[in-house]
């Protein structure tokens, strides 16, 4: 968890400072940012139904993790955390990213109020069966959701700070949905989905958030 807000402190401060200004960071082709949710989130919702006669369904990968980790742990409820933790920690130590601290912090409300408003309706639409037969609500993994979320926000404020940043971070996210299929939450499918759920909704938020401000600067009373 505290990779990447080392790798920003562990640079001299002017530096990071130089090198984290909007028109320094390296962008992402846009193209790339929607790959992964538009990768994950279909190949999620291919592995839901029943393949019985399928060497890769979501039977399988569980029976295989099941057979041969067994362990349980509740570091995965913390983990989710991790990637927003540690975003929040580089702006509060003065890091710049790649916007102003006011407009990164509604970014972020936005991005985790989109994720979890589309996790929740599904859950609660899916009723899905967890593996382990806890409740039904397993569809999607909101743990997995919020880890990539906040993994998503991390990189795209301070990706050009340090790489290990972003690796950290989504080392973060992939962990979190790891231990939760080892600690038998969830399918591989709900991972997967919720995953791309998380990234996606990030993406969206970046999108959103300037129009939304451009409509709202506009309704500002004038001050006199």
């Amino acid at each position: 968890m505290l990779l990447p807000v080392m790798a920003a402190v562990g640079q001299p401060l002017n530096t990071v400072f130089q090198r984290a200004s909007w028109d320094s960071i390296p962008a992402q082709p846009t193209t790339f940012r929607w790959v992964a949710p538009t990768v994950l989130i279909p190949l999620g919702l291919a592995l839901l139904p029943d393949y019985p006669n399928s060497n890769f369904d979501r039977f399988y990968v569980r029976s295989q993790i099941q057979d041969k980790i067994h362990f349980r742990t509740h570091a995965d409820d913390f983990l989710q955390y991790g990637p927003a933790t540690a975003w929040a920690g580089l702006s509060l130590a003065g890091v710049k990213g790649r916007s102003q601290p006011l407009d990164r912090v509604l970014i972020g409300v936005l991005a985790y109020g989109i994720s979890t408003g589309i996790v929740l309706g599904l859950k609660h639409s899916t009723n899905e069966l967890r593996p382990d037969g806890s409740n039904y609500l397993s569809f999607p993994s909101g743990h997995t959701a919020n880890a990539f979320t906040g993994a998503s926000l991390l990189d795209r404020e301070f990706r050009g700070v340090s790489p290990w940043i972003p690796i950290g971070g989504y080392a973060m996210a992939t962990s979190t949905g790891v231990l939760r299929m080892t600690n038998d939450k969830h399918w591989i499918s709900d991972v997967l989905v919720g995953a791309g759920i998380g990234l996606l909704s990030t993406e969206v938020a970046y999108r959103v958030y300037p129009w939304l401000k451009r409509k709202l600067g506009r309704h500002k009373p004038t001050v006199h």
